[in-house]
């Protein structure tokens, strides 16, 4: 019998350990997280406010779209096959409403290629047709093709089997610039690709080409989708932990790892409150900027210094700021395009001290006491100065902290007000809640949803890798992608290599997401 820790309970963590426990029944499978409540990044939470003395509820839940979950979709069947009850979705049929600057707005659908190939000028409508193709192309080598983490012999084999996988990988560009190389030389189209550069975390001058076509592709093969009828990814993370507890886990939470501990070129257990837990295993399933943290008392051995050295070189992603307001229903039924699409995102050139900024507008959804809507605002932080002086700020002066996210929330209206003139004239009736990039630290990260960054230096072929040690892993976003759907990805290759490496055991699977009726598959 063997004895695993995973560090965090978020999606990765969770899942691997399902996965870990439904294969090895016998094995002791422990979790531990800071928070009380499982879920990482999806942790979601009701508050109430009041207003002209009455009392109004809403929710504060992760406010994006996804892919994959729809019935008989990919992760639906990865959570029939973990025993996990999945939830009621909403397919998004108007996802994004785009406004880039002076230029007309665009709606980006199902058919959102078609519209942006009939946008686009006469000369590079080629070239536009070519580089959906070749997104469509790359999705499906990668997803159904190519090999993880391959062999040499089977890295050989790509070559021949995933040409375009392997030629964009070792190109390794920005998105920017293989929108520029495929041909599309127009601004404003440019603009129109880059249209889900905010899912990134990165400007589209620095995203990972790579991250950002397999993105955008996974939107284009099946629906987008939302949590409806009352459930949130929180729900999720709640049905995963139910499971993982029925199957035997052990999930301990309000309770922090300090460190990874190391005897000779090995893990033996993790550092809490100064006491040692042994394992034989390790698994970390947290965002990328804990992970130095966690494993710098092991720089004593060769190839955890090498991946150090790696990681203190790869650029952090960008931080977000949400705002949350109350709007009056006949304020929202006398503008009913505010909620026609999920996400409005906009475009300036200038705006919060005169830098380059889009402002996304998510979209007014559940109604509150048949009189309200709850409106977000996203504010996505570039500089990471300003996200450091959050946190300096928070520690340092909690009164004035909290004044000053009081004044950015005032400002990101004020910042609407000027793209949707609607807001000029009817100013939302109060501010509910607002969350710096300082609000993110109690779930382990200053890094909200982008917990990896998705630049070209860990993306592709330098794509941070599953196995650190012999017994040593991460499992989840960190080692894939952000956000939802990589932390449900990156949890599926992180087992499949634990499960190679520890139990010499090799799925016979070379797609990046779990498949049924795979060979030494483990018996749900």
């Amino acid at each position: 019998m063997k004895t695993t820790i995973i560090i965090g309970a978020g999606l990765g963590g969770l899942i691997t350990g399902i996965l870990l426990k439904q294969s090895q029944p016998a094995d002791d499978v422990i979790i531990y997280d800071l928070n009380k409540h499982p879920g990482g990044f999806c942790n979601a939470f009701e508050k109430a406010c009041t207003y002209n003395n009455e009392k109004v509820k809403y929710k504060f839940s992760v406010p994006v779209v996804t892919s994959d979950f729809g019935k008989g979709e990919p992760f639906d069947l990865f959570f029939n096959y973990m025993g996990v009850k999945n939830i009621d979705w909403k397919v998004v049929e108007k996802p994004f409403w785009y406004y880039p600057g002076d230029d007309a707005p665009f709606m980006f659908t199902k058919t959102g290629v078609k519209d942006l190939i009939d946008r686009t000028p006469e000369a590079e409508k080629k070239a536009a047709r070519k580089f959906f193709e070749h997104m469509r192309v790359l999705y499906n080598e990668v997803f159904h093709k190519a090999y993880v983490n391959p062999t040499i012999l089977q890295a050989i084999k790509m070559m021949f089997t995933t040409p375009t996988a392997v030629k964009a990988m070792l190109a390794n560009k920005t998105y920017l610039k293989h929108i520029q190389d495929m041909g599309i030389k127009t601004p404003i189209i440019q603009d129109l690709f880059s249209i889900t550069e905010g899912f990134m975390g990165v400007e589209v001058e620095k995203a990972s080409a790579v991250g950002e076509l397999l993105m955008i592709q996974s939107f284009l093969e099946n629906s987008l989708m939302q949590p409806t009828n009352g459930y949130t990814f929180q729900t999720i993370s709640d049905n995963l932990a139910e499971r993982f507890r029925a199957l035997g886990g052990k999930l301990n939470l309000k309770t922090k790892v300090d460190k990874v501990l190391f005897d000779n070129k090995k893990a033996i257990g993790v550092s809490i409150n100064g006491e040692t837990i042994q394992a034989d295993n390790v698994i970390m399933s947290v965002a990328q900027d804990r992970i130095e943290s966690l494993i710098d008392g092991g720089e004593h051995i060769g190839k955890i210094k090498s991946f150090l050295k790696k990681t203190r070189k790869i650029a952090y992603p960008n931080s977000d700021f949400y705002s949350i307001y109350l709007l009056d229903k006949e304020f929202v039924d006398k503008n009913p395009r505010l909620k026609e699409t999920t996400y409005h995102i906009y475009k300036k050139t200038k705006g919060l001290g005169g830098n380059k900024w889009n402002l996304f507008m998510i979209a007014p959804d559940e109604l509150l006491n048949d009189k309200y809507y709850s409106m977000t605002l996203l504010y996505i932080e570039h500089d990471q100065k300003k996200i450091d002086s959050w946190m300096d700020l928070r520690k340092n002066d909690y009164t004035k902290y909290e004044e000053e996210k009081e004044k950015m929330a005032e400002i990101l209206i004020d910042e609407l007000a000027e793209v949707e003139p609607c807001f000029k004239t009817q100013r939302p009736l109060k501010n509910l809640l607002t969350m710096s990039p300082a609000s993110y630290l109690q779930y382990g990260s200053k890094y909200p949803i982008s917990g990896l960054s998705q630049g070209p230096d860990n993306f592709a072929m330098n794509r941070m890798k599953q196995q650190v040690l012999d017994n040593l892993f991460i499992s989840g976003g960190a080692s894939f992608s952000a956000g939802v759907w990589g932390a449900i990805a990156g949890s599926w290759q992180g087992f499949v290599s634990i499960y190679k490496k520890v139990y010499n055991t090799e799925i016979g699977n070379h797609d990046v997401l779990y498949k049924p009726g795979l060979k030494n598959l483990p018996k749900k």
